[in-house]
């Protein structure tokens, strides 16, 4: 792996060895996987030395382009020397004609570079051509197209992404089929990518992980209701709504059947009754963040606890000024099996005693509860907390107590 900061001081030693060659050159044996150039165009033309068949993984982060054409030209470049790029990521901040100009040739690279499974592009960049050109990647598996500014990283979990996607090799696969092989896609920075695969009537068969920021409301709620019949298949989904959305779209996501995880980022307005229909839906959700717009009582926990026994995951906007559940009210055995995480966000809390008595009653195991809001209140949640995990580890004490006792009086 190699990492490239692009000043001029950097980039000068960088030069100086390249041309170095007592014994060779400096890169000649070296088996280069991964690198990752974070800088300005003008010194990118030592970048072209770097690349060689072995390389996988690319992140180029540009500050400014003045020149597209120099890009252009490295693009041609990467796509001779590196034809077995599996990883393709590139960050620039958004300009009319440099994007029409650096789309035209992302697109031309794309084309030649037949084994990339996992791209990301600024939405900025996108067009019906390329998006033309992406769907016919054979063995493209992971696409993201988020708004600009995103900062580029060089992340070990990307390595790790790559060796977990299976390469496509079906020869039985249609060729007609667009992104045949795409199971995870990213488009919280792009309307466009979600019209066009409406506009073509595109199904993607294969994919599992869908995350989508709208740029209204009415395109969100659209965006949603279309879910079920665009990506049938879905296990996850996660949708950022810079306003509230209504029930009823969250209510069309049911119609997934492998749906597992559900995550929003803005609020919904829901009620109990919602509530017991999301947690009745399925025995098998994992994930569920859905934050209502009015706070919802500790009553709206309970459903989940009798159906979800996989859900380890839970995000609720909650209020004490409801009061608790009577923990006699429901049976004994209405307990989370699996919960460890609880996110809260901004709901406010009065009582951590009370609280903790409520949870500790259906909780199995030990939990972490995620707040947001004045210190003073992420205070009595932390509070809450960590009165919450004494009393469960006195019980599963008490238990493994009375266990013992049993087992010796048996013997």
């Amino acid at each position: 792996m190699l990492e490239c900061c692009g000043t001029q001081y950097v980039n000068a030693a960088l030069r100086q060895a390249l041309l170095w060659k007592p014994g060779g050159d400096l890169l000649s044996s070296s088996k280069l996987t991964a690198i990752y150039w974070d800088g300005l165009l003008e010194y990118i033309e030592y970048l072209p030395p770097l690349l060689t068949s072995t390389l996988q993984i690319l992140q180029v982060q540009l500050d400014i382009i003045e020149n597209p054409r120099t890009l252009c030209i490295i693009y041609k470049t990467i796509s001779l020397h590196s034809p077995s790029l599996r990883s393709f990521e590139l960050s620039f901040p958004p300009a009319n004609e440099v994007n029409q100009a650096i789309s035209q040739s992302l697109g031309e690279l794309f084309t030649l570079l037949t084994k990339l499974a996992l791209i990301r592009l600024p939405s900025h960049c996108m067009t019906g051509e390329l998006f033309t050109v992406l769907s016919d990647l054979s063995r493209l598996q992971d696409l993201s197209l988020p708004p600009y500014p995103r900062v580029l990283y060089m992340d070990e979990n990307i390595l790790e992404r790559l060796r977990k996607l299976k390469t496509n090799d079906d020869q039985e696969a249609r060729k007609d089929i667009p992104f045949r092989s795409l199971d995870k896609l990213d488009i919280s920075g792009s309307d466009f990518m979600m019209a066009e695969i409406l506009r073509r009537d595109i199904q993607l068969l294969k994919l599992v992980d869908l995350t989508y920021r709208g740029s209204s409301r009415n395109r969100t709620i659209a965006f949603m209701e279309s879910v079920p019949r665009v990506c049938p298949n879905l296990e996850k989904i996660s949708i950022f709504a810079n306003n509230s959305l209504p029930f009823e779209p969250f209510r069309s996501l049911l119609k997934c059947p492998a749906l597992v995880k559900i995550v929003s980022d803005g609020t919904i307005d829901m009620d109990l009754e919602d509530i017991v229909i999301v947690a009745s839906d399925r025995s098998t959700w994992q994930v569920i963040v859905l934050p209502s717009v009015k706070p919802l009582g500790y009553q709206a926990l309970i459903p989940f606890a009798q159906n979800c026994p996989d859900l380890y995951q839970l995000g609720l906007k909650l209020t004490s000024t409801l009061g608790f559940p009577d923990i006699n009210s429901f049976p004994m055995d209405v307990k989370f099996s699996s919960l460890t995480s609880l996110d809260v966000g901004l709901s406010v809390l009065t009582s951590d005693f009370a609280l903790a008595s409520f949870l500790s009653r259906i909780c199995s195991k030990p939990i972490e509860i995620n707040s947001d809001g004045s210190q003073e209140n992420c205070r009595l949640w932390k509070n809450a907390e960590e009165l919450v995990n004494f009393v469960i580890k006195i019980q599963h004490h008490n238990q493994t107590l009375k266990d013992t006792v049993t087992l010796l009086r048996g013997n």
